[in-house]
């Protein structure tokens, strides 16, 4: 069977390619005639349009590309206001997952110039890349967290800070005894490293393996490494864990071993998410909510302000 064109369709229908082009584009300069005409036989010849092609022709693509390491709880809230303020401008959402790959990651650029997506969120990232004001030329480019170069616009929430917060309340409650865990390693994540380096302002320096553990996330992985590390060793006083989900795995495992919640260990969570509501143990809150309507905005051309940074909240649950 031909594969069916443009170049046949206006064979067909006795117009030329640019007329053709024309109605796929649903421009103007046609008239009704001609243009049902074309419809008619694109729609009994079952052609299906390059969507590269006229976005390309176009100029745009009224899609909004979106980076993520990969489907996880800790970016749901944000996700998930993307996709509605996307939805309110009119806009799609594609989602990227880059699984923490510096090529993949650096791939999806690529996406701006083919016009397949107009602009790119980064909710996280796999490393700095020198030439984004080349990048930021293709297309609207910003981050949700806060990157070393001033080049990229950034709305995030400001972490480094609320871990200092943190410590420094756990330091002046007389908690010294303090676990912690990461996903990535310090040299992977400017996240981890804020984290480490927070630490040390109060309790002296982080050793991995006993201070804090990286690899660790998810709800399955949280029961699993407690019951493995402490099933023999005395638990510290505080465990502060990075995400909601995997703190309430975390908190699963310490209750097999025998232990009770806010009478043995202080447990903290991150994400202000129902796991933390319902298990009633402390949490932060990033503002996802916020930060997702305010980058979406932005790439949409309806704010200015490119650089902010909101602060998160402690959410204590002390109650025995």
């Amino acid at each position: 069977m031909t594969k069916m064109n443009i170049q046949k369709i206006a064979d067909m229908t006795g117009v030329s390619k640019t007329t053709v082009s024309r109605v796929i584009n649903q421009e103007k300069y046609v008239s009704s005639e001609i243009r049902e005409k074309v419809l008619r036989v694109i729609e009994e010849t079952g052609y299906v349009p390059n969507g590269n092609a006229i976005n390309l022709s176009k100029g745009k693509s009224n899609t909004i590309g979106v980076t993520l390491p990969y489907n996880n709880l800790c970016y749901q809230s944000l996700i998930n206001s993307i996709l509605d303020q996307a939805n309110l401008n009119g806009q799609k959402v594609l989602l990227l997952p880059t699984y923490h790959e510096e090529k993949i990651e650096f791939d999806y650029f690529s996406l701006l110039e083919q016009k397949t997506i107009d602009s790119l969120i980064l909710t996280t990232r796999t490393s700095n890349i020198e030439a984004w004001e080349a990048l930021n030329m293709k297309g609207k480019i910003i981050s949700t967290e806060k990157l070393i170069s001033d080049k990229i616009p950034m709305i995030y929430s400001d972490r480094q800070r609320c871990y200092e917060l943190l410590f420094a309340e756990l330091k002046n409650a007389h908690d010294t005894d303090i676990v912690f865990t990461v996903q990535r390693g310090v040299a992977r994540s400017q996240s981890t490293f804020d984290k480490v380096k927070a630490f040390e302002m109060y309790f002296g320096k982080a050793i991995e393996g006993r201070d804090y553990y990286t690899n660790i996330s998810g709800y399955e992985i949280g029961k699993e490494w407690v019951l493995k590390t402490f099933s023999n060793k005395k638990i510290p006083e505080v465990f502060y864990i990075n995400g909601d989900d995997t703190a309430a795995g975390v908190l699963k495992g310490l209750e097999h071993l025998g232990y009770q919640h806010n009478h043995d260990f202080l447990l903290i969570g991150e994400g202000n998410t129902t796991f933390s509501e319902v298990l009633d143990f402390s949490t932060i809150d990033f503002t996802p909510q916020k930060i997702g309507e305010e980058v979406v905005n932005f790439v949409c051309g309806k704010m200015a302000e490119s650089n902010k940074k909101y602060e998160p909240k402690i959410i204590w649950r002390l109650n025995e």
